[in-house]
């Protein structure tokens, strides 16, 4: 997630560096005077900062979204997870409760039928 962001970040940089530059050369080689520059200048400074702030909010809201995405994507894999274990669990626990008379039974098969004298 934090490579998205860096690319949003970028991204957002990117405009905004080339929506300056753009700007104050299209501004600078305009034949105007110095009143009309100034005006200009600071409308294209505001065009610039509102679309930086949409931008950002844009972003925000993605980053956002992304989140929560990623936040009930994790829930649920966690509870399959644990659903996952707790099935292996039980059926590990079965195979051992199955397992157990068998090997007595083997045992005593292999013994020849003859218990050990208890002391």
């Amino acid at each position: 997630m934090s490579e998205n962001n860096m690319n949003g970040k970028d991204f957002l940089l990117g405009v905004v560096v080339g929506g300056i530059i753009g700007a104050a050369t299209a501004l600078l080689l305009a034949p105007k005077t110095g009143s009309e520059l100034r005006a200009d200048l600071r409308e294209t400074a505001g065009t610039v900062t509102a679309r930086t702030q949409e931008l950002a909010h844009q972003i925000g809201e993605k980053s956002q979204q992304i989140a929560r995405t990623v936040s009930t994507q994790t829930t649920e894999i966690v509870g399959k997870a644990k659903e996952l274990a707790s099935t292996v669990a039980e059926e590990v626990k079965g195979w051992r409760d199955t397992r157990e008379p068998v090997q007595a039974a083997e045992a005593v098969v292999i013994d020849g039928g003859e218990e050990e004298p208890q002391a």
